[in-house]
């Protein structure tokens, strides 16, 4: 299987779109760790149109413009991993889940550490919003695009205007500050409050 790719510079590095046919496959970061997605061999596709429309609704998202993307998905994993990823479909902007609430919400509240596995193995970064998911005790956790990318997301999403405008809030908080808080105080702030799953848009777009 072949398949198309485009790159997209954002605030969050450049990002690299990647297609199977007409639906969106993987969203990786730039230092992606070359085994966390296997996708096969891609050639590059800047006019396929799932992956224009995939750029043009990343940039409304970090522009602070769009909650929730509409874009046609294949996940590519176990059947138990397309569950915790149709599961991250379903955390409604703005807010967060733990692991064991995933584990729960997907039927087995003992599958703590495999929901944390497959959450870094999540192919379609930010449109399956795994940076959604933190620990238990609200701490930030390992994160695909780095904590710092996990952080100016969850900040763009708890009402900033833009992720340049968090991105600089950031940074300024940083300048002024003796000594950086700790990163369960920081998503603290950024955090909104939780409340039941419920299925978002997304979730009816879900790929088989």
């Amino acid at each position: 299987m072949t398949y198309a790719y485009k790159l997209m510079d954002s605030p969050v590095g450049q990002l690299k779109l990647v297609a199977n046919g007409e639906r969106l496959a993987a969203i990786l970061w730039e230092n992606d760790k070359p085994n966390r997605v296997r996708l096969g061999t891609s050639i590059e596709a800047n006019d396929r149109p799932i992956l224009i429309e995939s750029e043009r609704q990343l940039n409304e998202y970090f522009a602070g413009k769009r909650q929730a993307f509409d874009l046609a998905l294949d996940f590519q994993g176990t059947e138990f991993q397309k569950k915790v990823w149709h599961a991250l479909l379903t955390i409604p902007f703005g807010q967060t889940r733990s692991y064991k609430e995933i584990a729960l919400q997907i039927g087995n509240v003992n599958a703590v550490r495999a929901v944390g596995a497959a959450n870094g193995k999540n192919p379609i970064s930010i449109v399956a919003p795994c940076h959604r998911v933190i620990g238990a005790s609200g701490e930030l956790t390992g994160f695909a695009g780095g904590l710092a990318n996990k952080m100016l997301l969850l900040s763009l999403e708890a009402g900033q205007t833009s992720l340049e405008a968090a991105a600089d809030g950031a940074i300024a908080t940083s300048a002024s500050a003796p000594a950086p808080a700790p990163a369960h105080k920081v998503e603290a702030r950024a955090k909104p409050a939780r409340h039941a799953p419920s299925v978002g848009t997304q979730a009816s777009l879900f790929g088989n």
